[in-house]
């Protein structure tokens, strides 16, 4: 979140009733202000959704979240029940040589990762993109097969289109540290801390949380939650949020801030494809237990990483003993042809991966959900957007941006910073 309230007027518009702006609304009216949401779309939420199947649910776009205190108490507030993995599916695998591997490195690897980690000292850059820091930390090997998967599956790019100060700041390492003195003082502050964060999903899929958090505002705000409505210009108000993605916020501010507009259009989209594919268990070769597969760039694979949604949690198919629920993510940056291929196209390539991965005979149906521009790209560049907004309009108390591109990607991290406001 970039900006700051002006604390003299309690009242605030927010523009975009995306999950950030729904979240800084239902912030904002839990502490006394009067709000008013404003949105083009006929409905909230943006790309978090449920569709519900005969045979399950299929997510368009966050599966899960990691549960923190604020998550927790906003949940809580909400009615949102959530369900932790499955206690015997919490393995993660990487593709690697064709097979999945709870650690894809070999010995001589590990111990290659051990040295890099231990002697090679942070030659600080602001501007040091991830592939180049992580071949200086990690070694190659470490990068190509434990970060690159992690990379490409979370923010749908390659390594070297992340920078480290926008996407990892924890990784920014001080002038002359080591990685493994640094990842020795994170877990000692986590220890002392005592705080944990586990992994979680509301029972009846992320658009329940949507439902109820829109359901909540309608009630509470009444005729100043508008939809359907276009914003062609700032609302004036005393606080004004924009809670659009970085293109939407540059469109309201190119006529009294050009040159933070012309930067917020520098923010780049990744185009994903969410497939969630329910099989039927006759056609398994064999039980599938985990959270899911990553693939790293040198497997030359169709997807992303597949997501082994019944095998993670419960309530995911309509019927566990005669269903299973996968979601493979396609497209990224490296792939962003898969945008504009037909659903036949889409569903024989889930079918060759899912066979050649998984082992899995044949899909039993798919629901396919195309994004083209799903998730912003934390580049090099992306801090020298947040400066700009912060030396510009953001200066100024009462004017505020918030969305997953102002420092947060998650919708864990949304949440945390929209419990901030006051």
């Amino acid at each position: 979140m970039i900006g700051t309230l002006d604390q003299r007027y309690r009242e605030a518009t927010i523009v975009g009733a995306g999950i950030a702006g729904m979240l800084a609304a239902y912030a904002l009216d839990k502490r006394g202000f009067r709000v008013t949401l404003l949105e083009q779309k006929s409905r909230g939420g943006g790309l978090i959704r449920t569709t519900r199947t005969e045979h399950g649910i299929a997510e368009s776009a966050a599966h899960s979240l990691l549960v923190s205190e604020p998550v927790r108490e906003l949940c809580g507030e909400l009615g949102v029940q959530l369900v932790e993995p499955r206690k015997e599916s919490r393995a993660k695998f990487v593709m690697r040589d064709g097979r999945l591997a709870r650690f894809p490195l070999n010995l001589h690897e590990t111990f290659n990762l051990a040295r890099h980690a231990a002697l090679n000292r942070s030659a600080h850059s602001a501007k040091q993109d991830v592939d180049a820091w992580a071949r200086e930390h990690l070694g190659d090997s470490a990068t190509d097969y434990l970060l690159t998967p992690f990379v490409r599956g979370i923010y749908g790019v390659q390594p070297k289109e992340l920078g480290i100060a926008a996407a990892f700041p924890f990784l920014n390492l001080p002038e002359g540290q080591t990685l493994l003195n640094a990842i020795l003082h994170r877990v000692a502050k986590r220890t002392t801390k005592k705080t944990k964060k586990v992994r979680a999903a509301p029972r009846f899929g992320m658009g329940d949380l949507v439902d109820r958090l829109e359901q909540h505002l309608e009630e509470r705000l009444g005729r100043r939650f508008r939809t359907s409505e276009r914003i062609e210009d700032l609302p004036d108000a005393p606080n004004v949020v924009l809670a659009t993605p970085a293109y939407g916020a540059a469109e309201l501010l190119q006529q009294r801030v050009p040159q933070l507009a012309e930067k917020l259009r520098e923010v780049r989209y990744t185009p994903i494809v969410s497939v969630t594919a329910f099989v039927e268990r006759h056609a398994l070769d064999h039980p599938i237990h985990g959270t899911g597969v990553l693939m790293p760039s040198r497997e030359e694979t169709k997807s992303l990483g597949i997501l082994f949604n019944s095998s993670s949690f419960e309530c995911r198919v309509t019927d566990d003993s005669r269903f299973a629920s996968f979601t493979v993510m396609m497209g990224g940056t490296a792939h962003p042809e898969w945008l504009d291929a037909s659903d036949a196209e889409i569903q024989q390539a889930i079918k060759l991966e899912l066979s050649n991965v998984l082992g899995i005979r044949e899909p039993h149906s798919t629901v396919i959900h195309r994004w083209p521009q799903a998730l912003p790209q934390y580049s090099v560049n992306l801090p020298a957007v947040w400066q700009k907004a912060n030396d510009s309009w953001c200066v100024i108390p009462g004017r505020m941006l918030f969305g997953n591109y102002t420092g947060q990607l998650s919708l864990r991290g949304m949440i945390e910073s929209a419990a901030q406001l006051n």
